[in-house]
């Protein structure tokens, strides 16, 4: 009887160690540093919205990890002769979670509701040229332009697309349904998010059954969770100072890749001191480039110079530069009137750890030449509301991600009329510029002509004190396999179900 009885616990212990090992291989969790704002592609702006939304849903064409235009929904697209009118050829045979087929008029209703002004789309002036979508017929639609946007294949990239039937559902934003390779099944805010693989999906049945989003604002944590095994892998947060470490564990796989973004200081320009360019001036001369990405990041990335990333051909290196001197700052304060303790204003930021620490630097550095800062960490989604729905603030800390070209990288946040310009800044000039700008051939002499002198105009200006390019980096257990660190953060997993994980 004894016999009996170990050999069924025996059984019973192979089976549960068997099946622990056949779940720990079933769901991938993948850590992030910020709670998704929410899940609606047509009202979304921020990076970690789109990390959860890219496994839902898919957009037309998508960037790849060499930053190619690449198809997805679309499977070709050609431009008229007269560069009025885009279309694409749409994948046959896609379904939407519920079983609906994907036809051109999803595409439609899409991209006119984000052109509807009543519904407030953000990036709505991204695809304002649009003058008419047409549904040749369920497998083929034709974007007609009211004039030349040299950039528009590119803003469709970042627009997934929502279903025509399921779209207006009041609660779609907490929980939409999509044509991509994963179905959301719950969402726990500021813990986690959990998927599961849609088995019709058109790109394969993904190797991974579950996946699983956890949400550790505080790098250090997270990082102890992933070196303890309850984390698969993550891409941006990672804790700079365990870099040169991790990098040098077997256990481990570090990836890096040049960024398409930066992080910024950014002027309420509207506000008492701040409306004055000679006080915006003197911030940004006491911001520590070289020391941020030496000292608090660890040499990842590079100081940051203008709006455009250097990696595009558009970047401008003869913009005047805000080389660290505080004497500068002095000069150009008491040239505006001010005194000592004349100017107090108020600097928020969210909780990401790195940002936390260059406030209290641009606290102590602004201390040091006569200006008081009081510094506001917030929550992720509080934070961003602040920021993009008021004005209750002086200076903020942010970032951009995905700033491909010019138009993307400088329309929204500099034109006077920018759905993302949250610091009132206006100049007549640049608006010309900026408009002018996306109706010309990208690769010509004119196009670099008019983005070099937008770059001037903004850099002078200071609307915002640019402080370092991003660089992406990814870690994840070795036993993950089939993935590669995105430049474009917002992208990181949009091809998540194609990894395997074999632990």
């Amino acid at each position: 009887m004894r016999r009996q009885l170990s050999f069924v616990l025996a059984v019973l212990l192979m089976l549960t160690l068997g099946g622990a090992a056949f779940a720990a291989n079933d769901t991938l969790v993948i850590g992030t540093g910020a709670e998704a704002v929410g899940l609606e592609p047509r009202l979304e702006t921020d990076v970690p919205s789109f990390e959860r939304i890219n496994v839902i849903m898919e957009p037309l064409v998508k960037f790849d990890v060499e930053m190619n235009i690449v198809p997805a929904l679309a499977t070709s697209w050609d431009f008229g002769d007269d560069d009025l009118s885009l279309s694409f050829d749409l994948r046959e045979g896609v379904t939407w979670h519920d079983g609906t087929p994907f036809t051109a008029e999803d595409v439609k209703y899409t991209f006119e509701w984000v052109l509807d002004a009543a519904n407030a789309a953000p990036n709505r002036g991204l695809y304002a040229d649009v003058s008419e979508i047409e549904v040749v017929n369920d497998h083929r639609v034709t974007f007609h332009l009211g004039s030349r946007y040299a950039f528009l294949l590119n803003n469709i990239a970042r627009m997934p697309i929502t279903p025509a039937h399921d779209g207006d559902r009041a609660d779609f934003r907490q929980s939409p349904i999509g044509t991509g390779p994963y179905i959301l099944q719950s969402w726990t805010r500021d813990d986690r998010m959990t998927l599961k693989a849609n088995e019709n999906y058109w790109g394969g049945k993904p190797n991974v059954p579950n996946l699983v989003f956890r949400t550790v604002p505080e790098n250090s944590t997270r990082l102890l969770a992933f070196e303890a095994g309850e984390i698969d892998i993550f891409q941006g947060g990672v804790v700079p100072q365990e870099l040169s470490r991790l990098e040098q564990d077997d256990r481990f796989a570090v990836q890096r890749a040049p960024g398409t973004g930066y992080n910024y200081l950014g002027f309420n320009t509207k506000v008492g001191a701040l409306s004055d360019v000679r006080v915006r001036q003197a911030l940004s001369y006491v911001i520590n480039r070289k020391g941020i990405v030496d000292r608090v990041l660890a040499g990842i990335g590079t100081p940051g110079i203008g709006p455009i990333p250097e990696a595009l051909p558009w970047f401008n290196p003869d913009v005047m530069r805000y080389d660290y001197s505080p004497d500068t700052a002095k000069e150009l304060l008491a040239d505006a009137g001010y005194k000592p303790g004349d100017i107090n204003i108020r600097l928020f930021t969210n909780e990401n750890p790195d940002r936390m620490r260059i406030a209290e630097i641009l606290q102590f550095e602004a201390k040091q030449v006569g200006i008081n800062v009081d510094v506001t960490i917030e929550e992720w989604g509080a934070y961003l509301s602040r920021v993009q729905e008021t004005d209750d603030f002086d200076i903020f800390i942010l970032g951009w991600s995905g700033q491909l070209d010019p138009d993307r990288a400088m329309i929204r946040q500099f034109h006077t009329d920018g759905a993302n310009n949250y610091g009132k800044y206006s100049n007549k000039q640049l608006d010309t510029l900026l408009e002018y700008g996306r109706t010309v051939a990208p690769d010509s002499k004119e196009s670099f002509d008019v983005y070099n002198t937008a770059q001037e105009i903004v850099v002078r200006e200071v609307p915002y004190g640019f402080i370092n390019y991003s660089e992406e980096v990814g870690l994840h257990h070795k036993y993950i396999k089939n993935w590669t660190v995105h430049p474009y953060g917002a992208g990181a997993w949009q091809d998540v179900h194609l990894m395997v994980k074999d632990k």
